[in-house]
């Protein structure tokens, strides 16, 4: 089983946001990050990497960081 870490990048740098997050579902202009236990939150932004060997993280990019 593979959970990831969600950073956010913004103009301030990146930031952790949520561990053990086992479910990303895209609705609008974010996605909604799901944990393990079923903890819900919502971010705004895009999706700037995701990697599923090296620490198992996704980087988002904040609306206002966006290229």
């Amino acid at each position: 089983m593979c959970l990831s870490t969600i950073y956010v990048r913004s103009t301030r740098g990146q930031n952790e946001i949520m561990k053990d997050v086992a479910r990303i579902e895209a609705e609008g202009h974010g996605f909604w990050l799901v944990t393990l236990f079923g903890e819900k939150k919502f971010i705004e932004g895009t999706i700037r990497t995701i990697d599923l060997v090296d620490g198992h993280s996704v980087v988002i990019d904040s609306p206002g960081r966006q290229h």
